[in-house]
């Protein structure tokens, strides 16, 4: 079977890392004469446009036996989440699959399917993938913005989400990013929400069960084990499986805290009496007060919140075993 790929390159991702590495990518697809075009996102959400272009304009082409069309997002997991989100809204009746290079800051995806981080090991987990890997990922609506996505790590509400939204704002970030220390800009935003992040309302709603917490602190949905970076806030969690997880996290002192960090560090932390856990594949979230959140390491804004979380299932050209 031959492939063509169709790479949306994030050449900022990874802090700009991906600009100097391109090359040597490039290089390896040329030497192994891998068919390719190439699609360069050059500002926010444009990843996401160049997906959906790309669907729309191969909408009529039936994948067959001897030839497919895939999407190689190469990037960190904003980009994955922008390529696949802009294929999904394109509705397809055979949806493109999608590959993934890990050359971003996070790479939390491909750590959540075992895929090789090392970008050489990757690449090679999609050039010599010979069928598309339906998994699970996860698609929310939100009844107050009337919106709807797709996300393929997790949605927060909350502290991480904050943590997001302020290193992000940083004056910091784009100086600590050329120097490739842009890690220090989250250290700085997670010390400053860390006295800062207020705790606040909010229902859980599973089946005809109902939850109330008025201290929730942080609120996670999650398709994987990971986020922030290889954080373990749900180990058993699977893109394997068909159904979400979803953490929450009440704000206690600030030593309970520190020890909830501790615990979470070893992946104890779901053990706590003030950290619940769910394992449904459909959440109903309503946070009644203006809150951060973020969508695959995205932000999303401050909003109320009154949003539905389901799974659905997505072909990926990715053979993480090789």
């Amino acid at each position: 079977m031959s492939i063509s790929y169709y790479i949306i390159l994030n050449e900022f991702a990874g802090g700009g890392s991906v600009k100097n590495l391109w090359p040597e990518i490039k290089a390896t697809l040329d030497e192994r004469q891998v068919d390719y075009k190439v699609g360069r996102s050059t500002y926010a959400g444009h990843a996401q446009l160049l997906a959906n272009q790309f669907a729309k304009a191969h909408a009529d082409d039936e994948p067959t036996t001897q030839h497919r069309y895939v999407v190689l997002a190469i990037g960190g997991d904003g980009t994955l989440h922008q390529a696949i989100s802009g294929l999904a809204e394109a509705h397809l009746e055979r949806p493109i699959p999608v590959a993934y290079l890990p050359v971003g800051s996070g790479n939390d995806f491909a750590r959540g399917i075992k895929m090789a981080t090392n970008w050489h090991k990757a690449l090679n987990q999609i050039l010599n993938c010979t069928a598309e890997n339906w998994l699970t990922v996860g698609s929310f609506f939100d009844t107050n913005k009337q919106t709807h996505g797709i996300f393929t790590n997790n949605v927060g509400v909350g502290f991480d989400a904050a943590v997001v939204t302020s290193a992000n704002g940083a004056p910091s970030k784009s100086i600590l990013n050329r120097l490739h220390l842009g890690g220090l800009s989250y250290l700085a935003a997670i010390i400053g929400v860390f006295y800062n992040q207020e705790a606040f309302p909010l229902t859980v709603h599973v089946g005809q069960h109902r939850d109330i917490y008025s201290h929730a602190y942080l609120v996670t949905v999650t398709n994987h084990p990971y986020f922030g970076g290889g954080v373990k806030i749900a180990p058993s969690a699977s893109v394997s499986d068909p159904n979400l997880d979803l953490v929450v996290i009440e704000k206690a002192n600030i030593f309970k805290l520190l020890f909830i960090l501790l615990m979470i560090s070893m992946g104890k932390h779901l053990k706590l009496k003030s950290v619940h856990h769910y394992h449904e594949n459909k959440i109903h979230l309503i946070v009644p007060s203006i809150e951060y959140g973020q969508i695959d390491g995205e932000e999303m804004g401050g909003r109320y919140w009154d949003t539905y979380f389901e799974t659905k299932q997505y072909p990926f050209w990715i053979d993480p075993t090789i």
